[in-house]
């Protein structure tokens, strides 16, 4: 989720989470993702006030409430494979904000390749930390054009890409970063399931995020989007300072250290 160095302590992303690591989590995602999207969208012209906002892959629901309360869109849908745990996000805005669900924050369910939405119903598309998860990302993004109505635009960003020091998204179980570009990926989830015994929720959700990584770089990023029919009008990297391993050299230097992108598009 994080675009700086402060790496997430992912026990929160679980609803059979510790409690306080739960609710650091649910204020993390409703806070930092908004203040990430103000600042890049500053000096654009660019909003989301009044606008029908479609988050495609949107998790747990935790960022769309944080645009719905933040940003003052018309309306907030978020879709990805599973509905969010509606009845979990409401007591978490109980909990940490003394508010129910706003009447303009809605949910459903899509496919890896296709959004069941209406053509140009939508005035801004985004997505936040899913397409280096995404197996094929210029058929999504195809269906983010159909469905972006002319004259709005698409938010997309990735943190971490995968061939960056936190690219296998196992921070917490591999603070020096590097493993996936090391060591055996059959080795590393056996490591992985062997700590995460004793919590079977978070480690089918971690071992989800690591099967699921895509590998994508930056230039097939631009390639896919430019498949889709879409215009780049803004780019935001994050680029690391790193020691590289002797071993990585025979990887582009601008692959290991870009670790996140932010970008508009338009059709």
């Amino acid at each position: 989720m994080s675009t700086d160095n402060r790496r997430p302590n992912v026990e929160g992303r679980v609803a059979s989470g510790p409690k306080d690591a739960r609710n650091q989590w649910f204020r993390d995602h409703i806070e930092e993702p908004v203040h990430e999207i103000t600042r890049f969208l500053d000096g654009t012209g660019l909003s989301f006030q009044g606008a029908r906002v479609l988050d495609v892959g949107c998790g747990d629901g935790f960022i769309d409430l944080g645009i719905v309360r933040s940003l003052r869109p018309a309306k907030v849908f978020g879709m990805d494979l599973e509905l969010p745990d509606l009845e979990q996000l409401r007591e978490l805005a109980w909990e940490n904000l003394n508010e129910d669900l706003p009447h303009n924050l809605t949910f459903g369910t899509c496919s890896t390749t296709t959004i069941p939405l209406p053509d140009e119903s939508f005035d801004i598309v985004m997505s936040w930390s899913v397409f280096e998860h995404v197996s094929n990302p210029v058929a999504v993004l195809e269906e983010m054009r159909r469905i972006l109505r002319p004259g709005g635009f698409m938010f997309l960003q990735i943190w971490p890409l995968y061939f960056s020091r936190y690219g296998s998204h196992l921070w917490n179980w591999n603070p020096g970063g590097w493993e996936h570009l090391t060591r055996d990926h059959q080795e590393i989830k056996d490591e992985i399931a062997a700590s995460l015994k004793n919590s079977q929720d978070l480690l089918k959700a971690t071992s989800v995020d690591f099967d699921t990584l895509n590998r994508i770089t930056l230039d097939e990023l631009q390639q896919a989007i430019s498949a889709a029919g879409f215009k780049i009008r803004r780019l935001g990297l994050q680029a690391d300072v790193i020691d590289v391993p002797e071993s990585l050299l025979r990887y582009r230097l601008s692959d290991l250290a870009i670790s996140g992108v932010k970008l508009i598009a338009t059709r």
